[in-house]
């Protein structure tokens, strides 16, 4: 007892802190909740929203051009990040997929080869103005193809090669050679479609065609007109593929354009958007279109012998025009086209 009584005073003392601060706690549980907002905007924030574009009325410039009151595309990161991360490598596997199984039929299947061998008689295909549009078609898609795989995939695949000095020079022609000789694509598919659209119509026997594989499906043959099932697809898709890139890269080559469709689209409030999204189409619908080619190529020069000579000299075997395309053969056998 008596010790307790000797230490109390000192343990008085020490309570004494506890005991006063007692009272304090709802002040202090009062002082932690969030303070009320304060409304005080930013100053800075329509000029921001401005620089940016998203202002109804941009800001005023001197400087002549489209968009030119629009500093910051936003936009243009994502279109960015789209072609870096999508077209180019995904849009080189697709290339290298098709080249794969090109080569796969090849050394499975091997050359189609006449079954009761060369006639050694000549059967007119082709006329010389068909020829001519077909060759005027191939040599603008051969440079365009080329030219755009340079734009596309030269700065990952050539820079290592060639050097930076080189690829620049290289990536500069091949765009003024793309700019220039685009414009006059649309007027070779115009011609392709009127000149072959008449036998490229699809017939009742264009079916068999098809659920024969072309004749690679069953023993027996797989019947044909002027042109079969396979190729009148080709005519098609590549007026169809034509119309698009060439619609897509007169966007891309004629600003004017693009303004136009923001000023009756609601759906872009930019020229540039309209740029962007335009580059995406034209070059999504461009890898289709050569890795279509990649086929026809294929298949003309080395799958079926004797096809190229019909847009070479216009001419082809009667052996082949008769094992390949028996109707159309049959409608000019009697016509003296034969030649020794």
């Amino acid at each position: 007892m008596t010790n307790f009584r000797s230490w109390a005073p000192i343990l008085w003392f020490l309570a004494l802190p506890v005991l006063g601060l007692a009272p304090l706690g709802p002040v202090l549980a009062q002082s932690e909740e969030a303070p009320a907002a304060i409304n005080n905007p930013n100053p800075g924030a329509d000029l921001w929203r401005a620089v940016r574009g998203h202002l109804d009325s941009p800001a005023v410039t001197q400087v002549g051009g489209h968009d030119n009151a629009v500093l910051v595309n936003q936009e243009g990161e994502r279109w960015m990040s789209i072609r870096n991360q999508k077209l180019i490598p995904q849009g080189g596997d697709l290339l290298i997929m098709v080249l794969l199984i090109i080569g796969a039929v090849y050394a499975v299947r091997g050359p189609v080869t006449l079954r009761s061998g060369a006639a050694g008689v000549q059967v007119q295909r082709h006329s010389v103005s068909a020829r001519v549009i077909h060759w005027f078609l191939a040599g603008l898609f051969i440079i365009l193809g080329l030219t755009g795989l340079v734009l596309l995939f030269g700065k990952s695949l050539l820079i290592p090669l060639i050097g930076k000095s080189a690829f620049g020079v290289t990536a500069s022609a091949s765009k003024e050679l793309h700019n220039l000789l685009g414009l006059l694509f649309p007027l070779a598919i115009v011609l392709i479609f009127f000149n072959l659209v008449r036998n490229n119509l699809y017939e009742k026997g264009d079916l068999m065609w098809f659920l024969k594989g072309g004749g690679m499906i069953g023993k027996t043959h797989a019947s044909a007109g002027m042109f079969n099932g396979g190729e009148k697809m080709l005519f098609w898709l590549t007026i169809i593929l034509g119309i698009g890139v060439s619609v897509t890269g007169y966007i891309l080559d004629f600003p004017a354009i693009a303004s136009w469709i923001v000023s009756v689209s609601p759906d872009f409030s930019q020229y540039r958007h309209v740029m962007e999204f335009s580059h995406v189409i034209h070059t999504v619908i461009a890898i289709l279109f050569i890795a279509l080619v990649f086929g026809h190529i294929f298949l003309a020069v080395f799958f079926v012998p004797g096809t190229l000579s019909s847009m070479t000299s216009g001419k082809v075997d009667a052996s082949w025009a008769e094992e390949h395309h028996d109707r159309w053969y049959a409608e000019i056998e009697g016509d003296g086209t034969k030649e020794s």
